[in-house]
């Protein structure tokens, strides 16, 4: 069986995508139990989802744009 040359690619995006979604649950459900927290640490845990949440989006993107090159080459 040939060795696909892609196939490191492929796992890395997976990879940064599985990560960057785990994040962005966690601090999600962190968020959740700050509701009685005080101002300034709610502000700071949504500032750290908000980036969670760019870095899923931009590893998503990265991931979909690879496959769909790999789908017309």
């Amino acid at each position: 069986m040939a060795i696909d040359p892609y196939e490191p690619e492929l796992a890395k995006r997976q990879k940064a995508f599985q990560i960057a979604s785990k994040q962005l649950i966690d601090l999600l459900n962190s968020n959740i139990s700050l509701a009685h927290s005080a101002k300034v640490e709610f502000i700071d845990k949504f500032a750290s989802t908000r980036e969670a949440l760019r870095d899923y989006a931009q590893a998503g993107q990265e991931l979909s744009e690879w496959l769909a090159q790999k789908k017309q080459g």
